[in-house]
C-alpha cells in the first residue's frame, strides 16, 4: 500500500460541495486535496452534448434567491453570463394546458374553492415566513411529522393534492407528497413563491468545471475508508486507479451524498448508521430525444397528472429552456419519471424507459414519434433529497453526534432542502469555521 504523510485536508467528492469545500479552503490559505470516484467534476450536476447541443440531465437551474451560490459565480466571473429561463410552464389537464409559474396566487386548472383551501397551506406558510429558510433545517417541529398528502386532502381536497401539491412536489424534488413531511413542503412553498429561474448557456456543468480548474483533484479515486482514532480522524484510504493508498491527515471534508457517510465511517454507531441508511433520495431515469426539428409548441415544461394515468411526471424542451443551448434550434426533449414511477423504471433496460416516454409523449404531441432523431437515457440513482415524515429530528440529532469526531466535516444538500444554494452554503460555513 502506498503512504502519503502530507497533512493536507482532503475532500471526498468533487461534486458542487467539495468543489465549492475546495475554493472557500484555498481562500482561507488551507492546504487541501481533492478526491473523486468518476472521471469528471460536478456529482449530480451533468451534461449531454450532442454536436452543438449542451442539455443539463441533472440540475437545471439556479433559483434567484441562491445569495452564496450567486456570490461564487461572480467570484469565478460566471455571474454575467446568466441567462433567465424562458417562461411558461404547463399543467396538462384533459388534453388542455394550464400556465403555472412562480409567484402564481390563482391557478385555473382547479376550481375557485380548491383555490381558496390552497391558501390555508400559504397562509400557513405566510405565518411562519422568518422561520422557513429554505436553505436550513432549522427545527418546525409542529409539521415535521405530518404527512404531506394526507394533511392536504383533510385541510383542502384531491384537486389540490394531484394538480398543485404532487406537480410541485414532483418539480422541485421529483418525488411523490406520499409520505413527504409538510415541513419541507412549507419550505419548498417559500421557494417557489420568492424566486425565479436561471442558467447558464454552456450548460449547469460550467460551475463545477470551473471550480476544478484550479483545484487539485484526482479522479477515478475510490474512498473505502476514513480512518478515525480515539474520534480524531488520522486518515483516509482509497484507490486510485487500482492502486491502494493511505492518505496521512487530521481533517476531512466528506461531501458526498449522506448514504455514503455511512460506508466511509466504520466507527457511527448503529443508530447513526441508521440515519444514512433511512435518509432517501428520489431515484429516476430521464429519457432525452433528440428531435428532427422543432416541435409546436411555446413551452418549457408540460406537467402531467397522475389521475389521467401518466407514468412520466413532466416533460421539458431544453431548445425553449435556453437557445443559447441549442443553436440548431432543434427541439430535444426530456422525460422525466418521479416518484414511485421513477423507483420502479431507474433500473429497468433502456428499451423498456424508450418506449413508456414515447407513449406518453404521443398522447401530448402526436406526431412525436415520426420526429425522433435519437434517444439517450440518464439513469440519477441518488437524485434529490427527500425529507420523509419523523427524519428531521433524527437528521439533526445525528449532525451533532458525529461532531464527537474531530477533524470530521461534512458538507451535503442534507443540511437544508435539496437546492444548490444548501451545499454552497454548508461549503462556505464549513471553509470559514
Amino acid at each position: 500500500m502506498h503512504m502519503e504523510q502530507a497533512q493536507k485536508i482532503v475532500i471526498v467528492g468533487a461534486g458542487i460541495g467539495g468543489l465549492a469545500s475546495g475554493y472557500f479552503l484555498r481562500e482561507a490559505g488551507r492546504d487541501i486535496a481533492i478526491y473523486e470516484r468518476s472521471d469528471v467534476p460536478g456529482g449530480r450536476i451533468k451534461v449531454l452534448q450532442k454536436g452543438d447541443s449542451i442539455v443539463d440531465v441533472g440540475t437545471q437551474y439556479f433559483h434567484t434567491n441562491y445569495v452564496e451560490t450567486y456570490k461564487l459565480l461572480e467570484a469565478l466571473g460566471l455571474k454575467d453570463q446568466l441567462l433567465p429561463i424562458r417562461p411558461p410552464v404547463q399543467l396538462m389537464r384533459n388534453g388542455r394546458g394550464y400556465l403555472v409559474k412562480h409567484n402564481t396566487i390563482r391557478y385555473r386548472m382547479i376550481p375557485l374553492g380548491s383555490n381558496l383551501k390552497f391558501g390555508r397551506i400559504i397562509l400557513t406558510a405566510l405565518r411562519n415566513f422568518g422561520r422557513l429558510d429554505p436553505y436550513y433545517n432549522g427545527p418546525l417541529e409542529e409539521f415535521e411529522d405530518i404527512d404531506l398528502a394526507q394533511y392536504v386532502l383533510q385541510k383542502c381536497d384531491k384537486e389540490v393534492l394531484e394538480f398543485l401539491v404532487r406537480p410541485i412536489i414532483s418539480a422541485f424534488n421529483l418525488s411523490d407528497p406520499e409520505g413527504e413531511s409538510l415541513a419541507h413542503f412549507l419550505y419548498i412553498t417559500k421557494q417557489f413563491l420568492t424566486s425565479s429561474d436561471t442558467c447558464l448557456p454552456t450548460g449547469m456543468i460550467t460551475l463545477p468545471k470551473k471550480l476544478a480548474e484550479s483545484l487539485p483533484v484526482t479522479y477515478n479515486a475510490e474512498v473505502e475508508e476514513i480512518e478515525v482514532k480515539a474520534n480524531q480522524v488520522t486518515g483516509v484510504r482509497l484507490k486510485v486507479g487500482g492502486e491502494s493508498r493511505r492518505v496521512q491527515t487530521n481533517a476531512i471534508v466528506c461531501a458526498t451524498p449522506l448514504k455514503e457517510v455511512g460506508r466511509f465511517l466504520p466507527v457511527l454507531t448503529d443508530e447513526e448508521r441508521s440515519v444514512t441508511r433511512d435518509f432517501k433520495y428520489s431515484q429516476f431515469p430521464l429519457a432525452v430525444f433528440f428531435m428532427k426539428r422543432r416541435l409546436p409548441g411555446n413551452q418549457w415544461a408540460y406537467v402531467f397528472s397522475r389521475t389521467e394515468n401518466f407514468k412520466a411526471a413532466y416533460t421539458s424542451d431544453a431548445s425553449f429552456k435556453c437557445t443559447q443551448m441549442v443553436p440548431s434550434g432543434k427541439s430535444v426533449m426530456q422525460v422525466w419519471f418521479a416518484g414511485e414511477a421513477g423507483e420502479q423504471l431507474v433500473d429497468e433496460p433502456d428499451d423498456v424507459i424508450i418506449q413508456l416516454a414515447r407513449r406518453e409523449m404521443k398522447r401530448v404531441i402526436p406526431e412525436f414519434e415520426n420526429e425522433i432523431e435519437s434517444v439517450e437515457i440518464v439513469r440519477h440513482h441518488t437524485g434529490m433529497p427527500r425529507y420523509m415524515v419523523g427524519i428531521y429530528p433524527r437528521l439533526r440529532k445525528f449532525l451533532k453526534s458525529v461532531e464527537r469526531i474531530k477533524g470530521l466535516y461534512l458538507v451535503g444538500d442534507y443540511y437544508g432542502h435539496s437546492t444548490l444554494e444548501t451545499v454552497v452554503r454548508s461549503a462556505r460555513r464549513m471553509g470559514m469555521g
